[in-house]
């Protein structure tokens, strides 16, 4: 399971962080009719719920978000997405099951999106369905395969879509394979495209993280990548927060066990968790989050802080951190 998580955890991140431009990158006509001035609901239970005991890609990303459009309706997107998987003959027909297992439990039409994001150019599946003796059934998706940028990156960072900047990450991943100097340097010329696009602090946070997982680094060169960055921004890289969030963060539990051997192991490091918990909701969301910690500091369970420690670099934001103390 941890491999899985591992693939799981930016791709939900970013496109959380960023549905809008993925909409727009990806489904422009999508994104022509919502209403953007609503916010978009994110169903991770309902989805969990519907397709319970159904087959899992080993790679897969699942998100389905309730969208307004402009006409008023209310309507359903399935995001599914291959991740750096190999052929799978099962695809087609997975996205067919949620499909009409959300159709079935909830009556509702989603719209289903693939993205492909392994590295095989001829794989592209974009439907399933079946006939007999006059009886069919089929469900055509639209899909979206990151290799078709790959020989045209330039349509991604020009773009002016903060989105491309991802898309661009997973691919440099994909053509940098393990060289740790290759992945060094295209994601330090992404930081800079990023800079030129002037995206806004919380994106620029979320693709910074989305960065770090996609294009590893050993940890030498990712002090190397951060200390270059901070020189070039003049030591002003709090808006970019990413590996400098979960270096406070473990900074502030070192710190924490500290305490905790002068004052009483889980009194201290109840509070070096705190404190943690506190730099990393100003460095993700800005003084305005936190207001949060009066809610956080009501918490005694040490395991319970912990979790919520871990959860800063991946959040989309405070109300989604509140959904893991207050299950």
């Amino acid at each position: 399971m941890a491999s899985r998580r591992r693939f799981d955890s930016p791709w939900k991140t970013i496109l959380e962080a960023l549905f809008p431009e993925f909409m727009q990158l990806f489904v422009p006509e999508a994104h022509a009719d919502i209403d953007w001035t609503r916010q978009p609901k994110f169903l991770d239970k309902e989805l969990a719920q519907t397709i319970r005991g159904a087959p899992a890609g080993p790679r897969a990303v699942d998100r389905l978000v309730e969208v307004a459009l402009l006409d008023g309706a209310p309507t359903w997107v399935l995001v599914h997405i291959e991740v750096q998987s190999q052929r799978d003959a099962a695809f087609a027909s997975r996205m067919f099951q949620y499909h009409t297992r959300i159709l079935e439990r909830f009556r509702r039409q989603p719209v289903s999106v693939a993205v492909l994001a392994d590295g095989e150019p001829g794989w592209r599946p974009d439907g399933f369905g079946y006939s007999r003796w006059g009886c069919s059934v089929r469900l055509d998706f639209p899909v979206v395969k990151l290799m078709d940028w790959a020989n045209r990156p330039e349509a991604l960072t020009e773009s002016g879509n903060p989105f491309g900047i991802a898309v661009a990450a997973h691919l440099a991943a994909l053509a940098a394979g393990k060289r740790p100097e290759s992945r060094f340097m295209r994601r330090k010329a992404l930081y800079r495209d990023m800079r030129r696009m002037g995206v806004s602090q919380g994106k620029a946070s979320a693709l910074m993280t989305f960065m770090d997982w996609v294009l590893e680094l050993p940890e030498e060169l990712d002090d190397r990548f951060w200390s270059e960055v901070n020189e070039e921004e003049g030591g002003s890289t709090m808006q970019y927060m990413s590996r400098f969030e979960m270096k406070a963060i473990e900074r502030g539990r070192q710190e924490g066990v500290a305490l905790g051997r002068r004052e009483g192991e889980a009194r201290g490091l109840r509070q070096g968790l705190l404190e943690a918990v506190q730099l990393g909701l100003e460095l993700r969301f800005g003084k305005s989050a936190l207001a949060q910690m009066d809610e956080l500091r009501g918490i005694e369970s040490v395991e319970t802080l912990k979790r919520v420690k871990d959860a800063l670099t991946t959040v989309a934001g405070p109300a989604e951190l509140r959904s893991i103390y207050s299950a």
